[in-house]
């Protein structure tokens, strides 16, 4: 019922047309395949964050500790000082590790069996480190650390006690004494000898030294008078306390120059020699106990 309108359109216009429809319809088909292909990728970028976040909490907690095992190993080397300082002679019974026939707690306590290596970790040839991915990598990281670090504080124990018994052995070494008391010869050692009185054999605790009566008798340490008093065989007779269960006796004196309760310094004059109490000539029977046992003061005098 209308006016009728005509269009037309040229082969090479069709063929254009063509070709616009078509590029439209094929970008419009990569821009889909790329949208639809980045969901899931962006879909996954949230776990992906959240596993670096706990890896990188994890590798923050890892050098946290190592930085503790650097802390503990330099305490260590004061342990090392500390024991380098003592001279060995001081130190009687000790040596090295390998002597005592068996390693010491802080390296055997915990092995997995035999000589599997550290405790915790996977062998290498059943599980070697390569073949883990990050986070296994982390476990075995984290283990090997927690594990280093209870040994050094293992042997940071060890290593205390070891310290602290070896100044005690040198405290006690330099307590016993090493000056002679006096100037005299030596007549009599310590040990087992035939009584000049009833010639059977007898235990010597001292050792004699000759010398004329009245030469002073010098304590050869500080320490304190003990005893002082007269003994049937040892005659007027003093004891020093010289600490770290030290103690020397002075035999057969004509006069004790000091009394109990007194401290002495070294070579302070203590007494005179003399012939009161068991003896058969002028001299001084000297004794030194360490923890009450006696022991040979030769061994200690210089």
């Amino acid at each position: 019922g209308g006016p009728s309108r005509q269009l037309v359109l040229s082969v090479r216009s069709l063929q254009l047309a063509l070709v616009v429809a078509v590029t439209v319809l094929t970008f419009v088909g990569v821009g889909l395949v790329v949208g639809l292909s980045a969901v899931p990728r962006s879909l996954s970028y949230g776990g992906v964050e959240a596993e670096n976040l706990e890896l990188k909490a994890r590798l923050l907690e890892v050098e946290g500790k190592l930085d503790t095992v650097d802390r503990e190993l330099r305490r260590l080397r004061l342990y090392e000082e500390q024991l380098h300082a003592i001279d060995p002679d001081d130190l009687p019974g000790f040596g090295p590790v390998a002597e005592q026939g068996e390693d010491p707690a802080w390296f055997t306590e915990g092995m997995a069996g035999g000589d599997t290596g550290w405790p915790g970790l996977p062998l290498d040839d059943h599980d070697p480190v390569e073949a883990l991915d990050t986070r296994q990598r982390l476990d075995v990281a984290t283990r090997r650390t927690d594990d280093i670090l209870r040994r050094i504080r293992l042997a940071e124990i060890e290593l205390g006690q070891v310290v602290e018994t070896a100044e005690t052995f040198r405290a006690r070494s330099s307590a016993v004494p090493s000056a002679w008391p006096l100037e005299g010869v030596l007549t009599s050692g310590f040990g087992w000898r035939r009584s000049p009185f009833n010639k059977r054999w007898k235990f010597h605790f001292g050792i004699d030294v000759s010398a004329p009566i009245g030469t002073v008798i010098r304590s050869p340490a500080g320490g304190l008078v003990v005893t002082a008093e007269y003994h049937s065989g040892y005659g007027r007779m003093l004891e020093i306390d010289h600490g770290y269960d030290v103690v020397t006796r002075y035999a057969h004196s004509a006069r004790l120059l000091v009394g109990v309760g007194e401290t002495v310094a070294p070579g302070q004059p203590i007494s005179t020699v003399g012939m009161t109490g068991a003896t058969t000539g002028p001299h001084l029977h000297y004794e030194i106990y360490v923890e009450g046992q006696p022991v040979d003061p030769l061994e200690h005098m210089e």
